[in-house]
């Protein structure tokens, strides 16, 4: 679960740091104002701990314990229901396409538990964690509690995990857009410097 919740850190932080510098450079070209300094610094690292905390309590979620999502954006007026909800992404194919992903994470966690709970003496006898009624069978139970209790489909089950994943999801995309675009506004910028200064030449004259 740490570890999980640790990886997504730098990417949230890349993340926030994108869209934060899309907005500022935006503002600086279209309105003249400059907000890039400490306050900008600030504001992207606290952005950056409120995300990781939301992708915590989904990462929590997965591995069994769905009560520990935000639900920022989650409905308090809309009753769910998991008959007619299908995934939190309008369109089936990127429901169906995450539902997959969330299956082949929960194979490789488990690949690797069950590893671990074959390859040594140390692994079987202090490391792993019966089961409540004392089951100790590591090889075939596992060594992991959590990845035992691992969820591929918490997100149908609980409205604030499909609402923080939507909106997990929608702030990763929106900084991939604002990087794509800064992408082609700097190509955009040098093609024109290029086409200006040919247009610039004279030709030589003897």
């Amino acid at each position: 679960i740490y570890d999980t919740s640790a990886t997504l850190l730098p990417i949230n932080f890349v993340a926030m740091g994108n869209i934060a510098g899309g907005v500022a450079s935006t503002l600086k070209r279209s309105a003249g104002i400059d907000i890039r300094g400490r306050t900008l610094e600030v504001s992207v690292i606290l952005c950056t701990l409120f995300l990781t905390a939301v992708t915590t309590g989904l990462v929590r979620g997965y591995f069994g314990d769905s009560s520990q999502c935000f639900g920022v954006l989650a409905s308090s007026t809309t009753p769910f229901t998991e008959s007619i909800t299908q995934g939190p992404f309008i369109d089936s194919f990127s429901n169906e396409a995450f539902a997959a992903l969330l299956r082949y994470a929960q194979l490789y966690y488990k690949k690797w538990d069950f590893l671990g709970a074959r390859a040594s003496f140390m692994s079987r006898n202090f490391l792993c964690t019966p089961t409540e009624d004392g089951n100790t069978d590591y090889a075939t139970i596992g060594c992991s509690p959590p990845v035992r209790s691992i969820n591929p489909q918490f997100y149908l089950e609980e409205e604030n995990c499909q609402a923080d994943i939507g909106m997990v999801v929608g702030i990763w995309v929106a900084a991939c857009l604002v990087l794509g675009l800064e992408h082609i506004y700097r190509e955009y910028r040098v093609r024109r410097r290029a086409a200006v200064h040919r247009g610039r030449r004279r030709p030589h004259q003897d």
